[in-house]
């Protein structure tokens, strides 16, 4: 298995010595790791550098600029293996899969995702559609597995992405219709969200992050043929208004207004999806759950 793993950290020195053991223990080592150490502060650095002095399979390297696809993008840049998976500084790693297709160019694997003591396994549906992923975010930093040339050929991550970097990813990778893997049923990684987690603790503390790269994602989307891109901006619409949802149901009206600017400026007039996207919005706003559910039956 031909594979390095890459890391980025920031200010993780009480958990990062477990994420390595938890590697070493694994049925994947001996394997490269590449841990990019982005500005921490707290003794992180020292501490992978000392880890390293006596685990000739970890290269540490640092990346100033404060950003997750940055980092990883470092670590892409010396990445020799055939593969390349990436995880978070405060997940847990547990296994990668023994097998996959190797003419693939990206195989997806099913996850764990905990949250607040609760985990349960992130299911998705396994079709090529940028649509669907835009809906539902099957596809996140964990649950991807790249052929190491045909991620650099599509540009590796996007550091404009402050936030959902890996959904953007995620997105552009079946926009460029890749040779690609399904993996079902056993769970591979455990994410654990929590207040300090790139996930944040609510919509309303990283609603501009977001919108910053639904922005991203809807210039993409505008790139792809037809129909493929009408299902996309579609599929954005709709997000963008459960997203509007969201922040009123935490009480932020002016956030949910900026959402409303952000669809007007790049959905002009009401297009297909859009009394649907206020319903969604209205929906989601009364608390109530399943949204992209109804969102993706809408798209198929």
């Amino acid at each position: 298995m031909d594979v390095s793993v890459v890391i980025p950290v920031l200010n993780r020195k009480a958990l990062m010595r477990h994420t390595l053991e938890c590697i070493r223990r694994s049925s994947i080592w001996p394997v490269r790791i590449l841990a990019v150490d982005n500005g921490s502060t707290d003794g992180t650095l020292e501490m992978l550098e000392s880890y390293a002095a006596s685990c000739p399979q970890l290269t540490v390297l640092q990346e100033p600029e404060r950003n997750a696809a940055a980092a990883r993008n470092l670590g892409l840049s010396h990445v020799s293996s055939e593969w390349v998976y990436f995880f978070d500084s405060d997940d847990e790693f547990t296994e990668l899969p023994c097998h996959w297709d190797t003419s693939s160019d990206l195989i997806a694997i099913p996850v764990t995702q905990k949250v607040n003591g609760h985990a349960s396994v992130r299911r998705y549906k396994p079709v090529n559609d940028p649509a669907v992923h835009i809906t539902n975010s099957m596809l996140n930093t964990p649950s991807m597995i790249f052929r190491t040339s045909w991620l650099k050929e599509i540009g590796g991550w996007n550091s404009s992405c402050t936030i959902w970097d890996d959904w953007e990813l995620g997105a552009r990778a079946l926009m460029a219709s890749p040779r690609m893997q399904w993996i079902e049923g056993k769970s591979f990684h455990l994410i654990n969200v929590h207040d300090d987690s790139i996930t944040g603790p609510s919509f309303k503390s990283r609603y501009r992050k977001q919108l910053d790269t639904l922005k991203i994602v809807s210039y993409e989307a505008a790139q792809c043929p037809s129909p493929v891109r009408d299902r996309c901006l579609k599929a954005l619409l709709l997000r963008t208004f459960i997203l509007s949802g969201k922040l009123l149901d935490e009480g932020d009206r002016k956030a949910a207004q900026e959402c409303h600017r952000f669809i007007s400026e790049t959905f002009p007039g009401k297009p297909d999806g859009y009394r649907l996207g206020r319903f969604l919005e209205w929906f989601t706003s009364m608390g109530a759950r399943g949204a992209w559910q109804i969102a993706l039956r809408s798209i198929k």
